[in-house]
């Protein structure tokens, strides 16, 4: 089996400029935190996920093309083995200042060529009307599995946008228990041109690019979007999404699948704990 280089290492810990980032503009790149080989582990469990059928496959318009992965630590043992990766959960457990647990994993499969928008939207206001979750005190980890370039429709993030809480504009919509429209290109809590204008004129836009192996740390608030791919290079992007044990959602509506949130909210620590005595 494929395991994680540094499994043993210690828990990584973030700079005080790099928290300083994190906590004033809702992000923070960490370049290279990930090696090209197990980079190249990673992507080889995609294939496999890929051709199991069931509703965790998420695809384009065209229904051809993958879109999504959800709830992939479910499938693979080595994802399993990632979200309690110390490269990791030093980092998050630093920033939400408590345990965490993995709320939600998934990988986005922008394709080349094919690859569809994600349009202008929080993440945070899902996660709380459809699913109860009480504060924003969760993050979002990011892997880059491709070099992220101007190209090949990278992440678009606007900063310091996930200071003012929840934006009415983007709170409009109704929460329902089908949630097959919360991972398509059209997404139901959608932020209107207006707010868009009025943050990006006061914050500017970062497109969040950089190689392969570069994790990216950002706030569920934060304001994000991303172009289609039009170029032929492909855009792969992990996301594991980790919540505070402290802030256990207590659900509004219908509880949504398992491969979206995880029912399971034993601190990822105590997994560390298990592997490093197997």
């Amino acid at each position: 089996m494929l395991t994680i280089t540094v499994i043993t290492n210690p828990f990584m810990k973030l700079t005080n400029s790099q928290i300083k980032s994190y906590l004033e503009d809702g992000f923070v790149l960490i370049p290279h935190l990930f090696t090209p080989e197990e980079i190249q582990h990673f992507i080889s469990e995609i294939s496999p996920l890929s051709k199991m059928d069931g509703p965790q496959l998420i695809k384009e318009k065209d229904n051809l093309t993958v879109r999504a992965l959800m709830g992939c630590h479910f499938y693979s043992e080595l994802y399993r083995e990632l979200v309690c990766q110390p490269r990791l959960l030093g980092p998050v457990t630093q920033l939400l200042e408590s345990d965490a647990y993995v709320y939600q994993f998934k990988i986005n499969l922008k394709a080349a060529f094919g690859g569809e928008i994600w349009p202008w939207h929080q993440d945070f206001v899902y996660w709380n009307n459809l699913d109860g979750m009480p504060n924003p005190r969760a993050v979002n980890v990011t892997v880059f599995l491709d070099d992220c370039t101007e190209f090949n429709g990278p992440l678009w993030v606007i900063p310091g946008s996930h200071n003012a809480g929840i934006y009415e504009s983007g709170a409009k919509g109704e929460a329902s228990s089908d949630w097959s429209t919360n991972v398509s290109a059209d997404l139901t809590f959608k932020l209107d041109q207006p707010t868009i204008e009025r943050l990006v004129a006061n914050r500017n836009i970062v497109s969040t690019k950089g190689v392969a192996g570069s994790v990216l740390i950002f706030h569920p608030n934060i304001v994000h979007a991303s172009l289609p791919n039009i170029s032929p290079f492909e855009r792969k992007l992990m996301i594991i999404t980790y919540n505070s044990i402290l802030n256990i959602p207590n659900p509004k509506i219908t509880r949504r699948p398992a491969f979206l949130v995880n029912p399971d909210t034993t601190a990822e620590v105590e997994r560390n704990t298990q592997l490093l005595t197997r």
